[in-house]
């Protein structure tokens, strides 16, 4: 999975959602992301230097119109402009701890998922005349 963001930009927020797959008890699972520490983390590509290490992430449930249609949640990270300075491409992922047990989920699961931070051709430093 791709996503991108301009050099120095804090939106959009990146957000990953949670895939029922019919082999866990959803809504346990997700009483169960209620009561854990999720971390996001970067890393360069091309060095495997972290850029970001373990920081806070948070697990939203999105609203509905249809009061009958499933439950979605979402992890996501909010960027700072600090995390978005240098250009280039970063793998990613979110680092969930469970409280109850200890134990420890890395997401994405299936497939890795990559930052693209592009050059903007919008100067981030403005002078004023």
């Amino acid at each position: 999975m791709e996503f991108f963001i301009r050099k120095d930009a804090t939106e959009p927020i990146l957000k990953m959602q949670l895939i029922q797959d019919g082999r866990n008890d959803f809504q346990h699972f997700h009483d169960k992301l209620a009561n854990s520490s999720i971390g996001f983390s970067m890393r360069r590509e091309d060095t495997g230097e972290f850029v970001i290490l373990n920081k806070a992430a948070g697990i939203v449930k999105k609203t509905t119109i249809e009061p009958n249609a499933p439950d979605e949640y979402y992890i996501y990270y909010r960027w700072q402009s600090s995390d978005t300075s240098d250009v280039g491409r970063y793998q990613v992922q979110f680092d969930v701890t469970f409280i109850d047990d200890g134990s420890e989920l890395i997401i994405p699961v299936r497939e890795d998922l990559f930052v693209n931070i592009n050059d903007s051709f919008v100067r981030s430093q403005c002078k004023s005349y």
